[in-house]
């Protein structure tokens, strides 16, 4: 963008620069949506740190490696192929800068301000029907001692010490028993509540121990209370953001055995006010089908599958690649500095990709306005007082290695007119 020197004078650059990834996640066949997908999946997670000085724009780093994928639409109608920005050019950013009260002729103008990621909340619901107890290809494992082996080593990871998770299990009563296995206000009480994982860890741990395969597998019902209790968790914990994570290795066989009630739970969840997201990783050949739709309707585009190989290492880059994803499409709103108003309507989200040129993310009005904005968009978590920027699912599958600035006092394009 051009700039005046006259104007650079009398601003501090608003760069809060959040380096960004969405990395394309290892999926699956889904027997439901022929459409090819293209991309090479990602493996390594990255992390986040925020810095700041007197003086300069603070800083909040998130880094993971990958490509996107190229799916076109997914059955929630969240589009899940990467949407590209709008080209900034001097006229358009002109016109911002007139419209926030500038002199109509320059750049708009703002303050410097830090901004973070917004801290991951991770609800772990873990399918532990008899199936689990199966041995792993070519292991002398079973898939439940692989996963074991996993949460034990995520839980000791430096990385996750920050990461706040809970973890929860179906079916409850490992004999098929339905009045207690179909009743979703059951799986709202967590084994282990969420907490810091560096306080936790040990219980995420002793309760994998408690617990045997044994009994069905009632998906639906479990999958509804899970998300009851995200819900309820970010509703008292705003400003985060609260995922769950659907571990299985197969088809519910309990309750409710239609796979489409899955993902119209995970709809449900993602729709909601609190947006809650569902990532799914499945665990044996038999999770290949379907998984897909669950994701995508939860609004995380496609499943994570777990290497028959080593389950327990592709199983702790799943959960490293889910905390990124998270990072990279949800903000926190950085607060003006003293004695400066923050207008709700003047904010920019711009993405410079770390080779090619700046574009703008247009504004959307709600979740509900992603699947019919071609160039992706972001929206607020409460239009009334926001705290989160959150980008559309199609917009964090183009944002990669790059920057993500949000810039305060600048005239937004909007995503639908």
């Amino acid at each position: 963008m051009r700039r005046r020197s006259s104007s650079i004078a009398l601003f501090l650059t608003l760069l809060i620069s959040v380096a960004a990834a969405c990395s394309s996640d290892e999926g699956s066949t889904v027997d439901r949506d022929p459409r090819p997908s293209t991309g090479t999946p990602s493996s390594s997670g990255g992390s986040a740190s925020a810095a700041g000085t007197a003086g300069v724009a603070g800083k909040s780093a998130v880094t993971a490696a990958g490509t996107t994928s190229s799916a076109s639409m997914g059955g929630s109608g969240v589009p899940s192929e990467a949407c590209p920005g709008l080209p900034i050019d001097a006229s358009a950013d002109a016109e911002a800068g007139a419209a926030s009260g500038g002199a109509g002729d320059e750049a708009c103008s703002g303050v410097s301000v830090e901004a973070e990621a917004v801290p991951v909340d991770l609800f772990v619901l873990m399918d532990r029907s008899q199936s689990m107890g199966e041995r792993v290809e070519g292991s002398t494992q079973t898939r439940w001692e692989a996963l074991h082996d996993a949460v034990q080593s995520f839980v000791e990871s430096p990385g996750a010490a920050s990461i706040r998770a809970g973890i929860g299990f179906f079916s409850l009563s490992g004999a098929g028993d339905d009045a207690y296995d179909c009743d979703p206000s059951a799986y709202a009480e967590p084994s282990v509540p969420i907490g810091l994982v560096s306080e936790v860890g040990p219980e995420l741990v002793a309760a994998m121990n408690d617990v045997a395969p044994g009994g069905l597998t009632p998906t639906v019902p479990a999958l509804r209370g899970a998300i009851g209790y995200a819900r309820t968790w970010s509703a008292e914990h705003p400003g985060r953001a609260t995922l769950v994570v659907l571990v299985t290795d197969g088809f519910p066989t309990q309750c409710e055995n239609e796979p489409d009630a899955i993902s119209q739970v995970a709809r449900a969840g993602y729709e909601s006010p609190q947006h809650i997201r569902t990532f799914v990783i499945g665990v044996g050949d038999v999770a290949k089908l379907n998984l897909n739709n669950y994701a995508r309707a939860g609004g995380t585009q496609k499943a994570y599958l777990t290497d028959a190989g080593d389950v327990t290492a592709t199983f702790v880059d799943a959960l490293n690649n889910i905390t990124n994803h998270a990072l990279a499409c949800e903000y926190q709103l950085p607060p003006p500095p003293e004695g400066m108003k923050l207008e709700s309507d003047n904010v920019q989200v711009v993405y410079t990709p770390s080779s090619g040129e700046a574009e703008e993310v247009p504004r959307v009005s709600s979740l509900g306005d992603c699947s019919k904005a071609l160039n992706g968009g972001w929206y607020y978590d409460n239009a009334n007082g926001p705290s989160k920027i959150t980008v559309c699912a199609c917009t964090c599958a183009r944002l990669q290695a790059g920057r993500v600035d949000v810039r305060l006092g600048c005239k937004p394009r909007l995503g639908l007119r």
